[in-house]
C-alpha cells in the first residue's frame, strides 16, 4: 500500500502526492533535470534559496549529464545541502530532497554520466510538466516531446587538428563512426536533439580540441533580410 506511513518506513515520502512510473526506455537524470528546471522556475524569486539556490542545483544536474564528472556531483550535492532549511516555505526543501534523492535512487546511471559516457538513452518527457501554458508533454494530446523535435546544431571534425583518438565515436556513437584508419568517417553531421548534451561532452572531451558545434538556426541566412528587387533591376543594377 502506498502510504506516507508506509513510506516514511524506507525514508521516502510521498511529497505532493503524485506518483509517476518511468519505462526503462528513458534517462531517469535527465527526466530528473527537466523537473527541477521546472521547480526552479515556479518558485516565487522571493528569498535566496529560490532564486538563485534552485536554479543552481538544475544547472548542477545540467553539469553531471554533459559530462561535469565527479566535481560536478559534489557541486550539486553542497548546493542541495545550502537550500535547504533556508527558505521563507518548504519550496526549496522539497525541490532540494528531489534532487537528493534522484542521486541515491538512480545510482547506476549516476555512474554511468559521472564516471563513463553518460547512459546512451534520450530524454524522452514522460513527466507531464506545463510550459508556457501549453499543454504538458507526456499526456495523451500532449505536445510533441523537445527531444524529437527536428536538429537544432551541427557538429564539425576539424582535419588539421583531429589525431584519430576515437573517444567522439565512444561518446556519441549517433553521429561517428571511425573508418579502417581510426579516424571518424565524416567531416560533418546533424547532431540529434536528445543527443545535444552527449555532443557537447564530445567537444569538451575531445584529446586534440578537434570537434566544434554550430547552431544552425544562427547560421541559416535570413531571407526576410534580402533585398527585394522588381523583375529586371537585377540586371540593370549589373549594367546589363
Amino acid at each position: 500500500i502506498v502510504s506516507r506511513n508506509s513510506l516514511d518506513a524506507v525514508g521516502g515520502a510521498l511529497g505532493a502526492g503524485a506518483v509517476l512510473p518511468i519505462t526503462q526506455e528513458t534517462c531517469p537524470l535527465g527526466e530528473s533535470l527537466r523537473v527541477a528546471q521546472w521547480l526552479a522556475e515556479e518558485s516565487a524569486g522571493q528569498c535566496g534559496p529560490c532564486y538563485l539556490g534552485l536554479p543552481a542545483a538544475a544547472r548542477g544536474m545540467e553539469d553531471i549529464l554533459n559530462g561535469g564528472g565527479p566535481a560536478a556531483l559534489e557541486a550539486l550535492k553542497q548546493v542541495a545541502k545550502n537550500v535547504k532549511r533556508r527558505g521563507a516555505c518548504s519550496h526549496p526543501d522539497g525541490s532540494a530532497m528531489f534532487l537528493e534523492s534522484t542521486i541515491k535512487a538512480f545510482t547506476d546511471d549516476l555512474a554511468a554520466h559521472v564516471l563513463g559516457n553518460g547512459c546512451g538513452r534520450p530524454v524522452e518527457g514522460v513527466l507531464p510538466l506545463f510550459e508556457g501554458g501549453r499543454t504538458p508533454t507526456g499526456l495523451p494530446g500532449g505536445g510533441e516531446s523537445e527531444e524529437n523535435g527536428p536538429s537544432r546544431q551541427k557538429i564539425f571534425v576539424d582535419w588539421t587538428l583531429c589525431r584519430g583518438h576515437g573517444l567522439c565515436a565512444d561518446i556519441l556513437p549517433e553521429v561517428f563512426e571511425l573508418g579502417a584508419d581510426g579516424f571518424p568517417t565524416v567531416a560533418q553531421a546533424q547532431v540529434p536533439r536528445y543527443a545535444e548534451a552527449k555532443a557537447l561532452r564530445a567537444v569538451r572531451r575531445c584529446p586534440a580540441l578537434a570537434l566544434r558545434i554550430e547552431d544552425q538556426a544562427e547560421r541559416a541566412p535570413s531571407r526576410n533580410n534580402l533585398p527585394v528587387l522588381s523583375q529586371g533591376r537585377g540586371r540593370r543594377a549589373l549594367g546589363r
